[in-house]
């Protein structure tokens, strides 16, 4: 019997079925998963990767990979033995390796060493960087919040940043900006929220995207009223964009101590549409994807009360009254630029927007940090003036 003949004998009802359920299943299966990362992520570790280094004078080597490879600055810390912390400039291809020059070193970057490379970076705190700080915790409703306390230069104890992390995060992403921090004359408070690594679980331990992480942050400003702080601007990563944002609502008002900007890098604005888009970022077909983003959504309601109209901070964008500062990268495959250009677009009066070139995910910093930088203690001086240097 022909293989033609075979298929003509197929029952196409049948056929259809199987493949209706087939479909459901796949549909449903990205679903939960999806749901589950969406409500749950947090990691232990700064994303990075472990490679052996070659060195050769003030050039590393390094085995070719898509972390190796990232446009701009990277960061290396060797782990056997663990003995410095370096950055590293643009790569160079040099046979099967990639070339890049050390920029800045703290301690040795040995030849023949295990280290760890990464777009973030840093992973450790901010001693990581020769930077004074302390460890605190900003007391809330549902418990003690890990955070760190970084001190003006000038010892005092004016203005003060509250930098809030993305979602899965951690704290030591925005080491990066820290000098910059530093140089603009404002001490910073690194903040975590609920249900975040290292942080106090609520409940089922579910993320809420923005709206319940607020008010972690509104304790983080009563943290810096009773610290003798007298002024704020918030500066949030991702996830922590939104809660940024959800801050302005006017529920959260007045707040403990003024807050006179809010600093953006690559913010989620819009949860629905940023589960769609990552539905489609890993090869799913757009009319798939729409139906995982769709049933993502009811399943993350069902299960956490999740109401996506309050995180959604496009449609809030008309409220918004305070100067921002907002950083997109074109190449940014977790939160869809588009995002951040209808920001932009609705609220010209507000926004100073800069949309960079090759960027990935919160690395904006990566592609040129002495702009970004510039960028950022500009925007400092403007909103927080008067600061002592």
């Amino acid at each position: 019997m022909s293989i033609l003949t075979r298929i003509r004998q197929i029952n196409r009802r049948r056929a259809l079925g199987w493949a209706a359920f087939s479909y459901a299943v796949a549909v449903l299966s990205g679903a939960f998963l999806g749901a589950e990362i969406t409500l749950r992520s947090k990691t232990r570790r700064v994303k990075g990767e472990f490679v052996p280094v070659g060195r050769r004078g003030n050039s590393v080597y390094l085995p070719a990979s898509p972390e190796t490879l990232s446009r701009g600055v990277v960061g290396i810390v060797p782990l056997l033995p663990n003995q410095g912390h370096a950055t590293l400039g643009p790569p160079r291809q040099a046979g099967t390796l990639v070339r890049r020059e050390i920029l800045d070193e703290r301690g040795v970057l040995p030849n023949g060493s295990l280290a760890w490379v990464s777009t973030f970076v840093y992973n450790g705190t901010p001693q990581q960087l020769g930077i004074p700080f302390q460890h605190t915790a900003v007391h809330t409703e549902v418990g003690e919040m890990p955070a760190w306390h970084i001190p003006a230069v000038s010892g005092e104890k004016d203005a003060i940043a509250i930098v809030i992390h993305g979602h899965g995060g951690q704290r030591a992403q925005a080491l990066r900006m820290l000098p910059a921090l530093r140089r603009s004359g404002v001490a910073s408070l690194f903040v975590t929220f609920r249900n975040a690594h290292g942080a106090p679980r609520v409940g089922k331990g579910y993320l809420s995207l923005g709206d319940g992480e607020a008010a972690d942050v509104i304790a983080a400003l009563e943290w810096a009223k009773a610290a003798g702080y007298k002024r704020a601007m918030l500066y949030g990563f991702s996830m922590g964009g939104n809660v940024a944002l959800c801050v302005l609502r006017s529920r959260h008002q007045p707040y403990p101590i003024p807050v006179t900007g809010v600093a953006l890098d690559c913010p989620a604005l819009d949860w629905r549409d940023t589960i769609r888009s990552n539905g489609q970022r890993y090869g799913i077909p757009t009319f798939m994807a729409r139906h995982i983003g769709n049933f993502v959504q009811y399943l993350v309601t069902r299960r956490s009360g999740q109401d996506f109209d309050v995180v959604d901070q496009l449609a809030a964008a008309p409220s918004f009254n305070l100067p921002m500062l907002l950083w997109h990268g074109t190449r940014d495959a977790t939160i869809p630029i588009r995002q951040s250009d209808a920001l932009a677009a609705a609220r010209p009066d507000l926004v100073e927007y800069h949309r960079v070139e090759g960027a990935k995910h919160i690395r904006c910093w990566n592609i040129n940090p002495e702009k970004y930088d510039g960028e950022l203690e500009a925007f400092i001086a403007r909103v927080l003036p008067g600061v002592k240097v």
